[in-house]
């Protein structure tokens, strides 16, 4: 059979007696029953099992063909449909199940693939199990191209002619994932080749994205056959499924077919009302014939075919684009349903908008901006609702309830009810639910969604004579419950295009869409110009006052706006259609106003600093003016009056607040009376993670004056706490965002208003696995509600602690079933958590154990410190562009390799500025590898002075040619931050800040001068290599693992934890005793010369670290080990371990372990102490 013959066969209707060819071609067993096991349900006329399929891997697949009733419609994904085979699955029988849904009224038909997830050993051997089956499906039949199914099912048929046929193999071969990156990729092909035909700027970017993206929709629109129906039905079915290929078809080589036939299609008819039509086209002067070629198509409304700014502009393409931008959509199936994590069609669904608004969002990546994977948007969306009404309904009764009823849409007995089916009803409906990095809409659908099927549940039991309307349920939902915000107006784009998909796919005619002007908002979520408690009568008067006088100098009427006029105003206009426009004109007139004008609070404040400053300079009768009697407190006044006024000139000058989001005039739906803002009950949100450095600082410039900024904070942060402060009194906000915040230093404040001000309720931490495809980020969900009165509480805390798990067993923690994490209630006292690190263990007793030893001291600030800021030590990509063509990339700058140095041809002076120059390639656990390969030009802040390099001629030629790119604070010449030069002079021990698998110390007692990659720790206070010794231990890497800072499993050993760490501080004699093993370590590491010819040094070297660890137990846990004493035996070896070398080292070691102590530190992974093997087997 040839690919062409397969996809003939696909593209009929449904004929068993083929696909048993078909499926004979595919696998390599396949069993036809003589009867059909008949099954019977409620969505099917007849069918059951009808064969058996036996894979290569010794897997079975069940075959079932089921003639499903009139009235289900086939082509619109439905679970009850997979629920009918998937109980049939049987992981040690049969493996998966494939199943035909068709009806004889019908040309097309489904072909499903369901399988429950598996996971199976290197010997092909089940070892876990989820509970959820997957449906995976083509759409067949006469309207389809077939296109992706032919090949995926060719694929098969080619490799049984080759090889085996697996499991897996059926799984690829019906994986939505592998489909939309092909999607994707040729979609940006097809984006980049409409914008190469004007200038790559962010107004033409903007327009070509929005102009595939009402090709995209109406894609959808035609597989809902609402393009070019009939004008004899009135049902509005029977439109054709390939409208617009035919249209461009039909208007060949028309070189201006954009502007003679798109744009009359999107603003003449679907923008425009019916019977205005022919009006509209006169005026426009558009070919009037046209109008009968687009009978047959909706008026939408929406927004979507809005004229707008972009639209004025003189813009064409070639014909042969819009030729082959079909032929592209052609070979795709639309299934206008949305995936959802257990049910998928092999189809583009919309939420492959998401996936397009993730890749070609300009700077998404610099935007930190993330799309999130449908599991976790569906699990944060479920939680969040089931957290709303278990605090609604606070009873213990309603628990589990809850939890049926949102997870597995099951109504147990308590909710059935009429009374109580109703109030949980209306609780759904007055939900009020915000996402203020809306991004393409992942939230805010996915919270339609659970309502929608939550409503639709309890529908029955709370009005058991009315009828359950799907169109009107998810209409009222947009209207009154979800709310959302993105700085992008391409993301805001995205997200309301896929709200009035879900609306069409449930339509069974068209109505116009809703305006999602005032509900999907744009505008920057972080900024506003009042606080939330600020009164908002004063707007009022100022628009009543410039309207008053607008009306006088026009002889009108003005009647006063209220605010309740307002809020009519805006929750009216998201289903206005007849005069939208001036509405909208209205609204944005009163939105400028509150933004650009100066309120009565703000005119009073500099009032107030006027007369202070008045006061200071007034000359009094007698004696001095008081200026010169209290000359700081009016420098003070004076300061704070040019603050205010300058603040004045901002807001008139309209540039801080341009993108400002006042949310009580974007959203008065949550206004009370009194216009006091009521907040949201949930924010949920995957916030842009955009962390301060120095690529970042003008992006953090506006936000610097909010209460919640902070030093090397990461945005996210922000958008939590303002979120928090958005909720109502007992809000709960749910966001996915990197997991480090519990210990970064940026998010103290965070720290301490979830503390303070919240309860915890979960928290999944993902750890090491990168959960977002484009993102090197470790990340964890987490749920907070607004409670400041719960203490010594527990909550649902998951922790995925493998270090290579897969992102499939990472989903798997989600639902409890990963074996590779850890999933407990810790407790949480808010007097123990608030201004410090929020970690977690199991094992918060030993941390207890550990702090107790009599003698701790903590490093203080100045005894760690940073390497050398440069930040130009070679050149990068971005600043050789700049320079031009004569650079290189990695060229040196103020970092040199010896061949550059050498070429400076610097004389002694000059040398005296160049220093060794170490790198992670250099830096080993304990030691440091002597032989540099670079060089540092060492300039502190007194080269600041533009003549501070005239003496060192050679090195000022080098660095002036890279001047243009210089940033430091300290420029021309001198580093951003030189470090004192004590640091790289001195006895130091190195910590690696982003240690890998485990944390990295180096004790180092030579002139070695590094990055900020590296912090230098210098103290008198503890011998050096005894700390050494201690910080590189077990016990300390525990205590770094579960109490410092980790970004996934690396840890990062920031100031912040390593002044947190305990430093037991014994006797001198127990110090030297480690400080010697430390020299023992270095000395075999260090060295070419082998110690014995029997075993490697680093043989040698591991034992004496586990000596380390044992002396490291003993100072801390004595109590623990009291059958052996590890320093009490190598007392007995302290004078020769002060006198080791590589000639007598062996014999050392030989003589230690003769004494059994290295077997015995050995075995205390297996020592009765829980403690103890906790340690050291984490």
């Amino acid at each position: 059979m040839t690919s062409k013959e397969l996809q003939n066969k696909l593209s009929t209707r449904f004929n068993f007696d083929e696909w048993k060819d078909i499926l004979t071609e595919m696998f390599p067993k396949v069993e036809f029953f003589t009867h059909v096991n008949p099954v019977s349900h409620d969505l099917v006329k007849d069918g059951g099992q009808t064969g058996i399929i036996r894979l290569d891997d010794k897997r079975s697949l069940a075959i079932y063909t089921f003639e499903v009733n009139d009235n289900v419609l086939i082509n619109r994904n439905r679970k009850g449909l997979r629920e009918i085979t998937a109980r049939t699955i049987d992981q040690s029988v049969i493996h998966g199940v494939l199943a035909f849904y068709y009806s004889k009224n019908v040309s097309d038909y489904r072909l499903t693939f369901i399988a429950k997830q598996t996971s199976f050993n290197e010997d092909g051997e089940l070892i876990k199990t989820e509970t959820a089956p997957k449906r995976y499906t083509f759409l067949l039949g006469e309207n389809e191209s077939c296109r992706t199914a032919t090949e995926r099912l060719f694929e098969l048929i080619s490799k049984k002619k080759t090889t085996s046929i697996k499991l897996a193999d059926v799984i690829d071969a019906f994986s939505v994932e592998r489909l939309n990156k092909e999607f994707f990729a040729g979609y940006k092909a097809q984006y980049n080749k409409f914008l190469q035909q004007l200038s790559d700027n962010k107004q033409n970017r903007d327009y070509v994205k929005k102009l595939l993206g009402r090709l995209v929709f109406l894609q959808f629109l035609q597989k809902k056959g609402w393009m070019g129906a009939s004008a004899s039905r009135s049902d509005w079915k029977g439109g054709d499924k390939n409208f617009l290929s035919k249209l461009v078809n039909n208007h060949s080589n028309d070189k201006r077919l954009l502007s003679d036939v798109l744009e009359p299609l999107f603003f003449g008819i679907l923008n425009t009302k019916i019977e205005e039509r022919e009006t509209f086209f006169i005026k426009n002067k558009w070919n009037i014939s046209l109008l009968k070629e687009f009978n047959g198509i909706p008026y939408l409304n929406g927004g979507l075919f809005d004229k707008d700014r972009i639209d004025e502009l003189d813009i064409d393409f070639p014909y042969s684009y819009f030729k082959e931008l079909m032929e592209f959509f052609s070979m795709y199936n639309f299934a206008i349903d949305e995936n959802d994590p257990d049910d998928s069609e092999v189809g583009i669904d919309p939420e492959m908008l998401g996936h397009i608004f993730e890749n070609l969002l300009e700077d998404n990546k610099d935007k930190g901006a993330f799309y999130t994977p449908k599991e976790i948007v569906q699990y944060m969306c479920r939680q969040s609702i089931i957290q709303y009404l278990k605090t609604h309904e606070p009873d213990e009764q309603y628990v589990e309830p809850i939890e049926e009823l949102i997870n597995n849409g099951i109504i147990m007995p308590i909710l059935r009810a009429q009374s109580i089916a109703s109030r949980f009803m209306q609780l759904l409906k007055n939900v009020k639910v915000c996402d203020p990095a809306i991004g393409s809409g992942a939230f805010p659908m996915g919270i339609l969604y659970v309502l929608y099927h939550a409503i639709h549940h309890l529908q029955s039991y709370a009005e058991p004579h009315g009828n359950f309307d799907s169109t009107k349920t998810k209409r009222d939902i947009i209207q009154n419950n979800i709310f959302g915000v993105d700085i992008e107006q391409g993301a805001v784009d995205i997200a309301r295009l896929r709200f009035w998909l879900a609306l069409v796919v449930d339509a069974n005619e068209p109505e116009p869409l809703p305006n999602l002007d005032y509900k999907i908002t744009c505008g920057n979520s972080q900024i506003c110009r009042y606080s939330l408690n600020t009164p908002i009568s004063d707007v009022f008067v100022e628009y009543n006052r410039i309207g008053k006088e607008k009306a006088k100098k026009e002889n009108k009427t003005w009647n006063d706006f209220t605010l309740e006029n307002y809020k009519n105003l805006v929750v009216g206009y998201t289903e206005e259609h007849d005069d939208k426009n001036s509405l909208k004109a209205t609204i944005n007139e009163i939105k400028s106003c509150f933004k650009t004008t100066l309120a009565k609070g703000d005119i009073k404040k500099r009032q107030s600093a006027e007369k202070k400053v008045y006061d200071y300079e007034a000359i009094p009768l007698f004696g001095e003016p008081l200026a010169k009697e209290d000359p700081i407190g009016y420098s003070k006044a004076k300061s704070e009056l040019k603050k205010l006024v300058e603040k004045e000139k901002e807001i008139l000058n309209n540039k801080k607040y341009e993108n400002s989001f006042e949310w009580r005039f974007e959203y008065p739906q949550l206004l009370n009376e009194d216009g006091d803002f009521m907040g949201f009950d949930i924010i949920i949100a995957n916030p842009p993670y955009i962390k301060e450095g120095r690529m970042s600082k003008i992006f953090f410039e506006p936000y610097k004056d909010s209460p919640y900024y902070k030093g090397k904070m990461d945005i996210w942060y922000l958008f939590a706490c303002n979120g928090l402060d958005l909720l109502n009194s007992n809000g709960i906000l749910c966001f996915i965002a990197t997991n480090n915040w519990v210990t970064s230093y940026g998010a103290s404040k965070l720290r301490d208003k979830v503390i303070k001000e919240t309860r915890i309720c979960n928290i999944v931490d993902f750890g090491a696995v990168m959960m977002f495809e484009s993102a090197s980020i470790q990340t964890m969900i987490m749920m907070f509600q607004k409670d400041r009165i719960s203490d010594d509480y527990s909550f649902d805390y998951r922790k995925l602690t493998a270090y290579k798990a897969t992102e499939k067993e990472a989903i798997g923690i989600l639902s409890k079933v990963s074996n590779n994490g850890e999933c407990y209630r810790p407790i949480i006292r808010r007097v123990n958590f608030y201004g410090k690190n929020i970690t977690f263990s199991k094992s918060i007793n030993i941390f207890d154990k550990i702090t107790n030893y009599p003698h701790i001291i903590y490093l203080t600030d100045k005894e760690i410190a940073q390497g050398i800021v440069f930040p130009q030590d070679t050149l990068n990509k971005k600043n050789q562009q700049i320079l031009g063509p004569e650079f290189y990339i990695n060229q040196g700058i103020y970092v040199l390799n010896n061949s550059e140095l050498e070429a400076l041809s610097l004389n002694k002076n000059e040398m005296s500025l160049i220093k060794p120059y170490y790198t992670n390639e250099n830096i080993e656990k304990y030691y440091v590898q002597r032989n540099n390969k670079y060089w540092t030009i060492y300039t502190d802040s007194s080269f600041r002075n533009p003549n501070s390099l005239d003496n060192y001629p050679n090195i000022k030629a080098h660095l002036d040619r890279f001047l243009p790119i210089f940033t430091s604070d300290n420029k021309p010449y001198g580093l951003h931050r030189a470090r004192e030069n004590r640091l790289f002079v001195k006895n130091k021990i190195i910590a690696v800040r982003k240690s890998v698998g485990h944390p990295m110390f180096a004790y180092c007692d030579f002139e070695c001068y590094l990055s900020q990659t590296f912090n230098l720790i210098q103290t008198n206070r503890v011998n050096l290599k005894y700390l050494t010794g201690l910080l590189n231990s077990k016990l300390i890497e525990f205590w770094l693992k579960n109490r410092g800072k980790m970004q996934g499993a690396n840890y990062q050993l920031d100031k912040e934890p390593l002044q947190q760490i305990p430093i037991a501080v014994p006797s001198i004699e127990v110090q030297t005793i480690i400080a010697n093993l430390v020299d023992a370590i270095i000395l075999l590491n260090s060295t070419d010369k082998r110690a014995s010819n029997l075993v490697l040094n680093s043989y040698i070297s591991s034992d004496f670290e586990k000596l380390i660890n044992g002396c490291i137990y003993e100072i801390y846990l004595s109590e623990e080990m009291p059958t052996i004493s590890v320093i009490t035996v190598l007392k007995n070896f302290a004078e020769k371990l002060k006198h080791i070398n590589i000639q007598n080292i062996w014999d050392l070691y030989m003589d230690i372990d003769s004494t059994g102590i290295i077997e015995a530190v050995d075995s205390l992974a297996l020592s009765k102490s829980e403690t103890l093997r906790t340690i050291i087997l984490s």
